[in-house]
C-alpha cells in the first residue's frame, strides 16, 4: 500500500485528483448561477454534475497512464524515469490547485454575500407588500348546508349582509363581495386567497336553515399560520331580528380578535336592525343579488324585488336605497327616463335618509342623483360623505372616480379607484373604470389590459366588450375586432343601448348605411328618451341626406341634459348639427341661442372656465361668435380651449378623445399650416373615429376645404375606412387574451 500510494504521488495522481475536486465545485457554483440566470431548465444542472461525476474517474485513470513530457503527452511505460518532470508537472499543479483554492474562497464568500443580500431583500418585500394590513378580513362566500338547494339565495344573502355589516368598521379592512364570490367552491388555501386579496385574515362560515330554525358556522383564521383566532356556532330561531343579532355578535367578534376599538357610532350601526319581517329581507337579499349582475334585465328584476321588500317594510331603509340604486343603473342602461329616475330615485332616498341618516350607502347613491342631475359639487360632498360613514363600500369609489373623470381630475380618479381596488380587487367595473381612465390618459394598451382583465374576472361582462371594443375601433385602429367585441356586448347584454348604438355609428366611420341603420334603430327603440341614441340617429339621417328628420331628432337630444363624456360628445354632435343648419340659413341668433341655452356660462363671462364637458361646444361656438362679428369674445373660446387641449386632460384618441379639436382651433384662428400639421399628426397616430362628420362639411374647417394637402389627407382617411370595410372576413372572436 505504501508502495502504491508513492507511485500514485510521483504519478501526480492524488494532485489531480485534489485540483478536479476544487475545479469541479467552482464549475458547479458558476453553473448554479448562470442557469438561473438564463432561466435554463433544470435537467441541465443534473446533466453537469453527472458529467463532473463521471469524469473524475476518468481523470485519475488519464494521470494514472499518461505523463507530460517535453515532447508532449506519452504513455507512463514509455517514459524513462532518470528524465521524468513529474515533480516540476507536481509543482505547477499545486499551483493551479491553490489558484482554485483561492477562486473557490472568493466564489463562497460571494456567495454567502448575495444569499444575504437576496434574504434581506426577500425580507423587505414581504414587509413592504406581501404582509397586509393586519385588522384585514376577506369573508368567503359562505356554504349552503341545508338539505335544500332552494335556501342558497338565503345563505348568499347572509353572507352579503354580514359582509356589509363588517365593512362599516373604519379600522378594518373589508373585501367586497365582488372579490370573495370569485372563491365560492375554491380549493385553493387560506394563505393564497390572503395573497391575492391582500389580508391577514379569512373568515368562512356556513348557514343551515330546517323550518323555523337556523344554525349558522362561522371561525376566523390567521391565513399566514392556519390558526384559529376565534370560532361560534350560533343556534337560533329563525326571525329577522335573530339573523342581526348574530350577525352584530359575529362582527363584534371579530373586530375583539382583530383588537380593534368600536367607536359609539359604528356599533350603533351594526346593532341597529334594518328591518324586523323576513320576507323582506329576503326580497332584498334577492335584489341586490340582480344588481350584481349588471344588465339591464338584471335591473329590472331588482326594481321588483325591492318594490317587494319596501311593501312589506315601509321602514326598510336599505331596501330604499337598493331600489334608488336600481332606478340610476337602469337609467344609465337606457330602460328608464331621467325625469322618471329623479322621481323616484329621489323619493327613494329622501325615504331611505329620513329612516336612517347614517347610512353610508345612501349618501352614495343621492350622490350619483346629484352628479346626473349636474349639480357636481354637491355629488361629490355625498360621495365624501359616504366614505366618511362607510369606508369600505367599493362602490363609492367606484362612482366617485367615475364622477372625477367626467371633471377632468383624472390623476385624483385613478387614485380613488386604486383605493376601491384595495377593498374589491376582483372587482370588473373597477377594472374597466380604471381603462377608461388609462384611456383618457392616452394609455391605450394599458386600457386594453384592464378591459380584458375585467373579462377575465366575469366571462360575460358586457359593458368590458363594449370598451374594448371602442378602444380598438377608436384608438387602435383594429376594426374588424372592434365589430366582434361590440357583438359581444351585445349578445351578453341584449336590452342595453350603447353596444348597438356604437356597432352603429363604427358602420357609418366604414361608409356602410345599410348596415349601421339597424344597429342605430334598435338602440333608439330600446332607449327613445336617450340622448345618445337619438344624436346616433340624427347623425345617421344627416349622413343619408335626411335633413328635416336629422334636426328632430337632434334638437330631441339636446333638451336632455348630459352628465357624462359620452353624452357630451353626442350632445355637442347634435348642436352642431343644429348649428350648422341655422347658419346656412343666415340664422345668426338662432344658431348663438343653441349655446346660451345648453352652455350658459360660455357666454355670461368674460372669462369662461373651459373644461372636458364644453371644450366642444366652445369650439363649435366661436364659429358662430366669428359670423356675427363678436371676434374678440370668439377669441378667447378657442385660446382657452387650445389651453385645455395642450393641457392633456383628455388625449387625442379614443371615443373620448379630443380627435382633431386642435385641428379645428387653429383652421379657426387662421393658422392654415398649424391645422394641416395637427391633422398629419392626427391621421399618423390612427385618429378616424367620426371622421366623416369632422371632415366633410363641418364650417369650422371651411378655411381649409380648397387646400390640395387637406382634400389630399380627407381622401387618404376615407380610403382607409373605405379598405377597412373591403376586407373579405375579418375577426369572428373578440380577442380577450
Amino acid at each position: 500500500m505504501t508502495s502504491l500510494f508513492s507511485e500514485l504521488k510521483r504519478r501526480n495522481v492524488i494532485r489531480v485528483g485534489a485540483a478536479y475536486l476544487v475545479a469541479t465545485w467552482v464549475l458547479l457554483q458558476i453553473g448554479d448561477v448562470l442557469i438561473a440566470m438564463l432561466e435554463l431548465p433544470g435537467w441541465v444542472g443534473k446533466l453537469l454534475v453527472l458529467l463532473t461525476v463521471l469524469g473524475f474517474p476518468i481523470a485519475l485513470i488519464f494521470a494514472w497512464a499518461f505523463e507530460i513530457t517535453p515532447e508532449g503527452l506519452k504513455v507512463e511505460a514509455d517514459v524513462d524515469r532518470s528524465v521524468s518532470i513529474t515533480s516540476v508537472t507536481a509543482k505547477k499543479l499545486d499551483m493551479i490547485t491553490i489558484g482554485l483554492v483561492i477562486v473557490a474562497l472568493a466564489v463562497f464568500t460571494m456567495d454567502r454575500f448575495l444569499d444575504s443580500g437576496r434574504e434581506q431583500t426577500s425580507a423587505e418585500m414581504q414587509t413592504e407588500v406581501a404582509r397586509p394590513e393586519q385588522a384585514s378580513v376577506a369573508v368567503l362566500p359562505f356554504a349552503n348546508i341545508s338539505q335544500d338547494a332552494k335556501n342558497e339565495p338565503f345563505t348568499i344573502g347572509i353572507h352579503d349582509d354580514l359582509l356589509t355589516q363588517i365593512s362599516k368598521i373604519g379600522s378594518i379592512k373589508t373585501i367586497s363581495r365582488t372579490s370573495v364570490s370569485q372563491y365560492r367552491e375554491t380549493t385553493k388555501p387560506f394563505d393564497q386567497i390572503a395573497s391575492e386579496l391582500g389580508v391577514a385574515t379569512i373568515l368562512e362560515g356556513g348557514v343551515q336553515r330546517a323550518g323555523d330554525q337556523v344554525r349558522i358556522n362561522v371561525q376566523l383564521v390567521d391565513a399566514q399560520t392556519n390558526e384559529q383566532l376565534w370560532a361560534e356556532r350560533y343556534e337560533r330561531r329563525l326571525t329577522a331580528a335573530n339573523i342581526f343579532v348574530i350577525q352584530s355578535e359575529i362582527v363584534k367578534a371579530i373586530a375583539d380578535a382583530l383588537q380593534t376599538t368600536l367607536s359609539a357610532d359604528e356599533r350603533n350601526r351594526i346593532d341597529s336592525v334594518p328591518t324586523e319581517n323576513l320576507e323582506a329581507l329576503e326580497f332584498y337579499f334577492a335584489g341586490h343579488q340582480r344588481l350584481a349582475l349588471r344588465n339591464t334585465e338584471a335591473f329590472k328584476e331588482a326594481i321588483y324585488y325591492f318594490e317587494q321588500a319596501v311593501a312589506l317594510d315601509p321602514e326598510f331603509a336599505l331596501a330604499y336605497v337598493g331600489l334608488a340604486d336600481s332606478y340610476q343603473l337602469q337609467e344609465d342602461a337606457g330602460g328608464l327616463s331621467r325625469d322618471e329616475m329623479f322621481v323616484k330615485a329621489g323619493a327613494a332616498l329622501e325615504k331611505a335618509l329620513m329612516l336612517d341618516s347614517s347610512l353610508g350607502e345612501a349618501y352614495n347613491s343621492m350622490g350619483g342623483v346629484e352628479w346626473t342631475a349636474g349639480d357636481w359639487a354637491g355629488a361629490e360632498a355625498m360621495f365624501k360623505r359616504s366614505i366618511e360613514l362607510n369606508p369600505n363600500y367599493a362602490t363609492t369609489y367606484l362612482w366617485y372616480g367615475t364622477l372625477l373623470v367626467e371633471m377632468g381630475r383624472v390623476e385624483e380618479a385613478v387614485r380613488y379607484y386604486g383605493l376601491g381596488l384595495e377593498r374589491d380587487p376582483l372587482s370588473p367595473v373597477l377594472n374597466e373604470s380604471l381603462g377608461t381612465a388609462m384611456e383618457f390618459r392616452g394609455q391605450y394598451d394599458e386600457a386594453v389590459k384592464q378591459y380584458r382583465w375585467a373579462i377575465h374576472l366575469n366571462e360575460t361582462f358586457a359593458s368590458s366588450f363594449l370598451y374594448l371594443g371602442n378602444v380598438n375601433w377608436a384608438a387602435l385602429g383594429h376594426i374588424d375586432q372592434a365589430i366582434a367585441c361590440h357583438k359581444k356586448s351585445i349578445e351578453y347584454d341584449p336590452g342595453a343601448r350603447l353596444p348597438r348604438l356604437y356597432r352603429g355609428l363604427l358602420y357609418l366611420d366604414l361608409g356602410d348605411v345599410q348596415k349601421a341603420e339597424p344597429w342605430i334603430g334598435s338602440s333608439l327603440r330600446l332607449a327613445p328618451l336617450s340622448l345618445g341614441p337619438l344624436a346616433g340617429m340624427a347623425l345617421l339621417d344627416w349622413y343619408r341626406g335626411k335633413e328635416s328628420e336629422a334636426l328632430r331628432n337632434a334638437e330631441k337630444a339636446q333638451k336632455i341634459a348630459p352628465y357624462y363624456w359620452d353624452h357630451r360628445l353626442f350632445q355637442s354632435m347634435a348642436l352642431s348639427l343644429l348649428r350648422n343648419f341655422d347658419l346656412q340659413q343666415g340664422n345668426l341668433d338662432g344658431a348663438r341661442a343653441w349655446y346660451e341655452d345648453a352652455y350658459p356660462g360660455l357666454l355670461d363671462s368674460d372669462e369662461p372656465a373651459i373644461n372636458l364637458q364644453n371644450y366642444r361646444a366652445a369650439i363649435d361656438l366661436a364659429y358662430v361668435l366669428q359670423q356675427s362679428g363678436d371676434f374678440k369674445r370668439a377669441e378667447t373660446l378657442l385660446d382657452r380651449s387650445l389651453a385645455f387641449i395642450e393641457a392633456g386632460s383628455t388625449s387625442r384618441l379614443g371615443v373620448g378623445g379630443y380627435g382633431i379639436a386642435d385641428v379645428q382651433i387653429h383652421a379657426l384662428q387662421g393658422d392654415g399650416q398649424r391645422a394641416l400639421a395637427a391633422l398629419r399628426q392626427a391621421i399618423d397616430r390612427g385618429w378616424r373615429a367620426f371622421w366623416w362628420f369632422y371632415l366633410k362639411g363641418n364650417p369650422n374647417l371651411h378655411a381649409l376645404h380648397d387646400d390640395a394637402e387637406f382634400q389630399s389627407m380627407v381622401q387618404e382617411v376615407e380610403s382607409s375606412m373605405l379598405g377597412q370595410h373591403e376586407k373579405p372576413g375579418g375577426a369572428e372572436t373578440c380577442s380577450v387574451l
